[in-house]
């Protein structure tokens, strides 16, 4: 009151002009103030989705309105795509067809729309959207960034009228513009995060897969196709001979994979115990069995959000088969001892030297669980059908286990010629073993072929002629036939076998005779006794 009588006191031969002007310029000041507040305030967020928000809060206070939303768009596409929206006490908008699309088009088009009271503003007489949604008043203005069209900043009250003054228009319609550029320029920093987050796992990917060296033409296609497989979510199975490097394989799809910062978790099937399989996979609480004094987690757990490696897969036994595919499908564990289920997020990537077909075959394996864990399948070929891979293998263990203040060592020609020359039946790990005993017998920087012959294992045989085919594996690399033609087969290579006598048929495939009639039946196949 002090300061309205003083203001009088100050006033010219016409107080009310006065009075009306000085009002004017304190609501012109005031705005002026909250848009350089304003500014430093969104110009500093580049979070998208917080910065929307606070975009609608500001607009909102200032005006005095029930509701706001924030529209965005382009000059070349036909719609808006509502991303925030806000009403009193910070419930959302029920329903976005309760708002003025006719009004939004306007601010599409780069029309403001400003009416304090739209059932006396003769301009809306012929919009029926916002008598039929109780709009009273509404303030509209379009978002342009650098003379670019980017959204809508939409604003209304219902009920009952709001004073949006021309000075709330002139505020709304500059702050729009800082909020356009902010929100642009917080777009595009997402998007270079993004781009950065790529890249990032693209180099990852590169450095992982890295790893993996080898200059042959079936592996080199094998791994890009690994490469492509580290970035969906699909169970993956490794197939390969013992030693040729599926864990190595395996640990670079995990890191090349989003996931890559998450656990990875490798376990051997074949070390596992059978009376602790179900604790080991899926965990167990405190006094759950005799000996367990504490909660487990188990495997699944622990490689939550992350990978879970399983080793030898086809030795899994049948009892275990059955729980680890309905926690494939449910995605739930229940530890032993506990009767509540617990959530898991893992990629599942799984391995086998056996030949886990076969397997499925004679009923040894599930068949549900095999096409579950077998989506992408990716074989890794063994070192001697890829001979060129030996010499760059061997530098580098010879490298790789060099003693300190040691000099280099190297192969000579006739060396490397012998070496390619070997079956290794161990693969890429018998090889880093005698790469291993050559570092620590070797008595020159060069090695020569007498001291390869020296060294070498009784066991160690030449290997066969290297298949002709350089032609790159598919993730289904086996024969072409389908599972059920192989099954088919065969039964009808065991019913041979037998004589047309069923039960020793059975007996050779491994499975129950009635197992057999029945997948005979299934088959079509018809054999007399």
């Amino acid at each position: 009151m002090e300061e309205f009588l003083e203001l009088a006191a100050n006033l010219g031969d016409d107080p009310s002009r006065d009075l009306a002007r000085r009002f004017e310029t304190d609501a012109a000041e005031r705005g002026f103030r909250a848009l350089r507040r304003v500014a430093t305030t969104v110009s500093e967020n580049l979070d998208f989705p917080s910065l929307v928000e606070q975009v609608l809060d500001i607009a909102i206070e200032y005006v005095g309105a029930d509701r706001g939303l924030v529209f965005i768009g382009s000059e070349q596409s036909d719609g808006l795509t509502p991303i925030a929206n806000r009403a009193v006490a910070g419930r959302e908008i029920e329903s976005l067809e309760r708002v003025s699309w006719t009004v939004l088009r306007r601010a599409a088009q780069g029309l403001t729309t400003h009416s304090a009271d739209i059932y006396s503003d003769p301009a809306f007489e012929d919009v029926a959207s916002v008598r039929v949604h109780g709009i009273r008043s509404v303030l509209c203005v379009p978002m342009l960034a650098r003379g670019r069209w980017i959204g809508v900043l939409y604003l209304d009250s219902v009920s009952t009228p709001r004073s949006f003054s021309d000075h709330a228009r002139e505020f709304i319609d500059a702050f729009a513009g800082i909020a356009a550029v902010a929100l642009e320029n917080a777009r595009l920093h997402g998007d270079l995060l993004r781009e950065n987050q790529r890249l990032r796992r693209r180099m990852d990917s590169l450095e992982a897969f890295g790893r993996i060296l080898t200059v042959n033409a079936r592996m080199v296609a094998m791994v890009k196709r690994a490469s492509v497989a580290a970035q969906v979510d699909s169970p993956v199975m490794l197939l390969g001979e013992s030693g040729t490097g599926k864990e190595l394989l395996a640990r670079a799809i995990h890191e090349s994979s989003p996931r890559a910062t998450k656990p990875f978790v490798a376990y051997n099937c074949a070390a596992v115990p059978s009376g602790l399989m179900e604790s080991i996979f899926f965990g167990h609480t405190r006094g759950a069995f005799t000996g367990a004094s504490r909660d487990n987690l188990g495997l699944f757990r622990m490689a939550d959000q992350g990978t879970l490696f399983l080793d030898e897969f086809a030795e899994l036994e049948e009892s275990l088969q059955a729980k680890l595919l309905r926690v494939l499908q449910d995605g739930v564990v229940l530890p032993v001892g506990s009767e509540t289920e617990i959530a898991v997020d893992v990629r599942l990537v799984t391995a086998t030297s056996r030949d886990i077909q076969q397997a499925v075959l004679s009923g040894r394996f599930r068949e549900d669980l095999f096409f579950r864990t077998n989506v992408l399948e990716l074989r890794i070929p063994p070192l001697r059908e890829r001979p060129d891979d030996v010499p760059v293998l061997a530098e580098h263990f010879l490298t790789k286990h060099r003693r300190d203040g040691e000099p280099r060592l190297h192969f000579d020609e006739a060396a490397l010629e012998l070496l390619q020359s070997l079956e290794w039946r161990g693969n890429v790990r018998e090889l880093e073993n005698f790469i291993q005993r050559v570092v620590v017998f070797a008595t020159d920087h060069v090695v020569g072929e007498p001291l390869v012959r020296q060294l070498l294992s009784r066991g160690t045989r030449v290997a066969s002629p290297a298949p002709a085919s350089s032609e790159a594996p598919t993730f289904r690399p086996s024969p072409p036939s389908s599972l059920a033609d192989q099954e088919r087969e065969a039964i009808q290579v065991a019913l041979a076998k037998a004589g047309g006598n069923k039960s020793k048929a059975a007996r050779l495939l491994g499975i129950h005779r009635n197992s057999l009639l029945r997948r005979m039946k299934r088959f079509g196949i018809e054999w007399e006794d």
